[in-house]
């Protein structure tokens, strides 16, 4: 039987990573990525997600459904990438219903990351783009509500009961690449773990500080914000990965999460179960103070100068 596969990320798991290298594939593959439903530069098929959830973002003229529907008329196996992509019921039924009309079985492609990484990349993301100015612990509270973090209550079982399976697997930072390589081998894509090489380095304490107290005026900036905070990190040599959460509240986080936890370990996750544990975010040197605040004046002091604000 054919199969058409929906990589649905989730968010923070490199999904641009896994895209950029489909989107430029020219070799011969068992399964083909679709050249349309990108909306974005990063090449996933966002315009697809939209309208399996009934965004008002869908541009019909950019394909959805129905260029899906065309594309299993041709008999290949098809696979589909974009963190954007429901993992709700219904709205995966949209494409359950397509691929069982046209002999097709579908299949969810799900990356699983330590909750409290995630979460903790999910609140520096929010935050660097201005969406966010919130404390950690309200975004916490905020985010334990997301549906893609309870793996088996809200994300295997209902999918299981119309019929669509989910493969689970890991996201482990330092084998990542090659974890990437192994699975676009799997469906057939001749790959290998150079073709996933990908820095987007956590920031700092200090550009965390930066962007909640002046984030909004940086927005408005004629001077490319990315390009200020990157100049002023290598002259400060500002190099600690920023975590969110004190340490005093690494308990009540883990509490919080400890159905994600126990849902990891029954998933199994094949032969990188024991690494993925492994990097379940433990208790470190508290690392969310600025050691320097005088420097970090400075360092403030320097961008609103460069960034004309």
């Amino acid at each position: 039987m054919k199969k058409i596969v929906l990589h649905v990320g989730p968010s923070k798991t490199a999904s641009t990573t896994v895209q950029k290298f489909l989107s430029e594939y020219e070799g011969e593959a068992e399964y083909h990525y679709p050249r349309w439903g990108w909306t974005r530069p990063d090449a996933g098929h966002h315009n697809l997600a939209y309208q399996m959830r009934s965004d008002a973002r869908f541009n019909p003229e950019l394909g959805g459904l129905d260029r899906l529907a065309q594309d299993m008329q041709t008999g290949h196996n098809l696979f589909l990438s974009s963190e954007d992509f429901p993992i709700y019921a219904p709205a995966v039924q949209k494409v359950k219903n397509l691929s069982d009309a046209a002999g097709y079985e579908l299949e969810i492609l799900f990356f699983v990351r330590d909750p409290i990484a995630r979460i903790n990349s999910m609140y520096t993301q929010q935050i660097k783009t201005f969406v966010e100015n919130c404390a950690f612990l309200d975004f916490t509270i905020r985010a334990r509500r997301e549906d893609k973090l309870q793996l088996r209550s809200v994300v295997q079982a209902p999918l299981a009961k119309i019929g669509v399976k989910v493969r689970f697997m890991p996201f482990i930072g330092r084998k990542l690449n090659q974890i990437f390589a192994e699975m676009c081998q799997s469906y057939g894509f001749a790959a290998k773990a150079e073709d996933f090489l990908h820095t987007n380095p956590a920031p700092s304490p200090e550009e965390i500080a930066l962007y909640r107290q002046i984030g909004a005026r940086m927005q408005n900036s004629e001077v490319n914000h990315w390009e200020a905070s990157n100049r002023f990190r290598d002259k400060y040599d500002f190099t600690s990965k920023y975590f969110g959460f004190d340490q005093w509240l690494i308990d009540d986080v883990r509490e919080a999460l400890a159905t994600e936890y126990e849902d990891m370990a029954a998933l199994g996750l094949g032969d990188y179960a024991e690494e993925l544990e492994a990097t379940f975010w433990m208790a470190k040197t508290k690392n969310t103070n600025i050691s320097d605040q005088a420097q970090f004046a400075e360092f403030k002091a320097d961008i609103v100068t460069y960034m004309r604000l």
